[in-house]
């Protein structure tokens, strides 16, 4: 690693991070519990709730993109096998993939099923009747269980570098010295 190689990554694509982390989780309960519900008025601020999460998300992963080729970072964590050094690197960007597909098949569902002026706007149309009617919704739930086994992976894998290989890696993905 040469001097000017970072030790963790800058303190913005720390706190991207962990945002996206707690904003991907909290949609995607809220996304589930929405699932078990009928398609009534009340599920209306439930909606707006999922949906203003799935925007922030979208916004802030296009940021921690951006951020992720502007700033400097540390160098690429390794296990000593190439397929895994490379499979990581997979994950990261079909991370990236799948948040993007997850939102924008997001807001192509809201398109196509007319939600912005129902919950957002107070239009008092009703629901559809059934989300799976549309295109989208089949897309959003392909890729939201697709997505929660990237986490899985990304998540297994940071706890491998930190308890088996012992390598301290989490410290790059956190505040502090």
């Amino acid at each position: 690693m040469s001097k000017n190689t970072p030790s963790r990554y800058h303190p913005l694509q720390v706190g991207l991070h962990w945002l996206v982390v707690l904003l991907i989780f909290s949609a995607f309960v809220l996304g589930k519990i929405m699932s078990q519900l009928p398609n009534e008025p009340a599920k209306i601020t439930l909606l707006a709730i999922h949906m203003t999460l799935g925007i922030v998300t979208l916004l802030a992963v296009i940021v921690r993109f951006i951020a992720r080729f502007r700033l400097p970072q540390p160098a690429h964590a390794t296990t000593g096998n190439a397929f895994l050094d490379w499979l990581g690197k997979l994950v990261h960007y079909g991370l990236y993939v799948f948040v993007f597909l997850m939102a924008v098949s997001g807001i192509s569902l809201s398109m196509q099923a007319g939600l912005m002026p129902v919950v957002f706007g107070g239009s008092g149309a009703p629901l559809p009747a059934d989300f799976f009617d549309f295109t989208a919704r089949m897309l959003h739930g392909f890729v939201a269980p697709a997505l929660l086994l990237l986490v899985v992976v990304h998540a297994g894998a940071a706890l491998y570098h930190q308890f088996v290989l012992k390598d301290n890696l989490l410290a790059r993905m956190w505040h502090g010295n």
